[in-house]
């Protein structure tokens, strides 16, 4: 029977069974990912301290060799050139006229004192290239510099020291340079300046000069100071040990550091992920760890850059290095990946405004702020990207796993369904033979036959509205009441059990806008007596003696009306050996062609006029409107025969024939 108006989305929509097994596989996947992620973090952050220890150890200023370049440096004799400059520039504030050669003396002195105050910022340079490294990339790139350093030196033997200096700058002094990963103090850097830049005193090649008033002549054996304001070597040395007293961190804080982040990784990891089953109880739990490893970082880098404001620790970047690295291995969309994300960024901007309102920086601040969030956009974007292509590489498996499930369910389906179906069978007095093909693999056309007590032969063919699983459940429930009924009313004509059927259909279907047609009837064996019923069927062909009588519909389909409506008449009448019942279901004359013709109701009716009838008009149907079909059905067929070969023995019930109306026979059974 063809489907009844409605929504379907009731039954074929499998939205939620996508969603529900989407959400249990992707908390599969993050259950895998948050293990491993918590794997990589935990050997990170020992292989990363291990380098900071490293180049704590290792890379730490040397105190002893600035301390002995100083001493060699003060101790040095003066040159016959500083000798005979001083000399000069004593007769230039004497007022004693020059010698030949004075301007050249002191010009070279000049000269070799720029050259002093060269050597001595390279120097300073090489110490502070070892200042304390504060974060694992520095603490990599210290280390292979140093190795390179080893390298040079094995290979350029004693000219390692002029390798191993920086290039030469310009005599006004270094450049000032915040390098990543190092503190640097500005009084350090000041101090670095003037140390390493000279002020020579230009009073010296004027000879119209004024004498300072608290400057004496000094003998031909003293040494002229000749930028008094200069700091000498030893101020230098202090410096440079003031530097390592304050920002030299040993290797136990990085060691401390570390502990509190590998014990938050071992409790998520080992303690909290295997109690953990569904997918929103591993994202909030994988929030949780990444927020609780991000503040201790960002506490840590924190408290060093408030230390010192000129440190080029980046705790942006931090925050960035989580969020990347968590997206990378954890299968979340971008909303769960900024839960735990944007705390810290709020801490960030808070204490990036704290340094704005300690040095006035509020432009930088702005700036800073506002370009911050495009940091995370790659990370945002992976995250969608991959859920996409996830996504749509799980609904493709998705896809043929379930049809080859359904494929499965469908065939057990069939197999239980087509058990519900009698078998054609002999019983001499008649032959009962029938043909059902499914649109699909299942349908919602059925026939029941059974024999009671009284060797009665009862038959009832039902078509349900539609066809597929719908109908084939359907029609289980309705074997199941028939068989009630058959137990419980075994006299009941099959007008009654009709009722009684509708009754069902309307209080339990009907809701589900499933209805059905139906036929039942009841062939006597010892008369012939054929009583019937139909509920909205198509008509039921009786081949008797050469000619084709047609068996209407007697009520209306089942489940359309209630039992006042329905009605319960019944057809009864006489069969004579030799007769054949033929009926079908809509699937036969409903039947089209590629070309859209219909099979119809007509070209039955001519079939079963012909004088010669087949061997199985059952077979000869089928075979009939499968080739008008081109093997594309579109409803169920179900095709059904009983022949009715001779009586058993004269009518035990009344030796008469039979009435030929329901009420006769109504009367008589009364």
């Amino acid at each position: 029977m063809a489907e009844a108006q409605g929504d379907a989305a009731d039954l074929h929509n499998d939205r939620g069974v996508f969603r529900a097994e989407y959400e249990r596989e992707l908390g599969h996947w993050l259950r895998r990912r948050l293990g491993w992620l918590c794997i990589a973090y935990a050997v990170f952050h020992i292989i990363s301290t291990s380098a900071l220890i490293v180049s704590s150890v290792v890379l730490r200023p040397d105190e002893s060799s600035a301390e002995t370049a100083a001493e060699v440096e003060a101790a040095r004799p003066p040159t016959p050139l500083e000798v005979r400059a001083d000399r000069a520039e004593k007769r230039a504030i004497a007022g004693v006229p020059p010698v030949p050669g004075d301007a050249r003396a002191i010009e070279a002195a000049k000269e070799l004192e720029l050259r002093r105050a060269e050597a001595e910022r390279r120097r300073a340079e090489r110490v502070r290239s070892k200042e304390a490294v504060v974060s694992t990339f520095d603490a990599f790139t210290e280390l292979a510099r140093e190795l390179a350093r080893g390298v040079r030196k094995g290979a350029g033997g004693g000219s390692a020291g002029a390798t191993d200096s920086p290039p030469a700058r310009a005599a006004d002094g270094p450049s000032k340079t915040n390098e990543p990963g190092r503190f640097t103090d500005r009084w350090w850097e000041d101090a670095l300046t003037s140390v390493s830049t000279p002020a020579v005193n230009t009073q010296a090649d004027s000879p119209s000069a004024g004498t300072p008033s608290d400057t004496t002549l000094p003998s031909a054996n003293q040494t002229v100071t000749i930028a008094p304001s200069e700091p000498s070597e030893d101020q230098g040395v202090i410096a440079h040990a003031a530097l390592d007293s304050t920002d030299w961190i040993p290797w136990w804080v990085w060691a401390l550091a570390t502990l509190p982040i590998l014990g938050v990784l071992a409790w998520f990891g080992m303690v909290v992920r295997p109690r953990l089953y569904t997918r929103a109880e591993l994202v909030t739990a994988a929030s949780r760890m990444i927020l609780s490893l991000g503040l201790l970082s960002f506490a840590f880098e924190s408290a060093l850059l408030l230390a010192n404001p000129d440190a080029s620790v980046r705790p942006l970047l931090t925050i960035f290095f989580w969020h990347l690295t968590a997206s990378l291995f954890l299968p979340w969309n971008w909303r769960e990946s900024l839960r735990p994300i944007a705390p810290l960024f709020l801490c960030w901007v808070l204490l990036r405004a704290g340094l704005a309102a300690a040095d006035g920086g509020w432009i930088s601040f702005a700036l800073s702020v506002g370009a911050a969030p495009l940091l995370f956009f790659p990370a945002l974007v992976l995250c969608y990207a991959r859920l996409r292509w996830h996504r749509n590489r799980f609904k493709s498996g998705f896809v043929g796993r379930r049809f080859l499930q359904m494929r499965r369910e469908f065939v057990q389906a069939a197999a239980v369904h087509e058990s519900l179906f009698p078998k054609p069978h002999d019983a001499g007095w008649m032959r009962f033979d029938f043909g059902y093909r499914p649109a699909a693999d299942i349908g919602g056309d059925f026939i029941h036959v059974w024999t009671d007590e009284s060797d009665r032969f009862h038959l009832a063919l039902i078509d349900v509205t539609g066809h597929g699983l719908a109908s084939a459940m359907s029609v289980a429930r309705i074997h199941g009441e028939i068989e009630r009924l058959r137990d419980e009313y075994p006299t009941e004509g099959p007008a009654k059990i009709l009722l009684r059927l509708n009754r069902y259909f309307h209080r339990l279907l009907s809701r589900h806008r499933l209805y059905a047609t139906a036929v039942l009837m009841t062939i006597d064996p010892h008369s012939g007596e054929l009583r019937y019923a139909s509920a909205g069927h198509p008509p039921v062909f009786l081949r008797s003696k050469g000619r084709v009588v047609e068996l209407p519909s007697t009520t209306l389909l089942l489940g359309a009306v209630d039992d006042s409506q329905f009605g319960e008449e019944e057809l009864a009448m006489r069969l004579e050996e030799g007769d054949t019942l033929v009926m079908f279901t809509d699937g036969a004359y409903d039947a089209r062609s590629p070309r859209g013709e219909r099979f119809g109701l007509e070209r039955l009716r001519e079939i079963m006029q012909r004088k010669t009838a087949p061997p199985r008009w059952t077979q000869y149907l089928m075979r009939l409107v499968e080739t008008f079909e081109a093997g594309m059905p579109e409803d169920d067929l179900l095709i059904a025969q009983v022949d009715f070969v001779s009586r058993r023995s004269i009518s035990s019930i009344t030796g008469d024939d039979a009435p030929t109306t329901a009420h006769t026979l109504a009367g008589a059974r009364s």
